[in-house]
């Protein structure tokens, strides 16, 4: 399963934000460095994985609001 186009502009978006690594974002959201480094690409990565990137989006979202 593939993050859409705007989850996936959104995480890049807020990756940059927050200036972080790969690792440590990984480690922020729940998943695994190398999950989240297929995410970024645009890779496949499993159901539980975008959901809990789309999860950890929306609570960021919800800060910012």
């Amino acid at each position: 399963m593939k993050l859409t186009t705007e989850q996936l502009k959104l995480l890049r978006r807020r990756k940059g934000e927050l200036n972080t690594t790969i690792l440590a974002l990984a480690e922020n959201i729940g998943i695994g460095r190398i999950s989240l480094s297929n995410a970024l690409k645009g890779q496949s990565i499993n159901k539980k994985n975008v959901e809990r990137i789309n999860d950890w989006l929306i609570k960021q979202s919800l800060k910012d609001d």
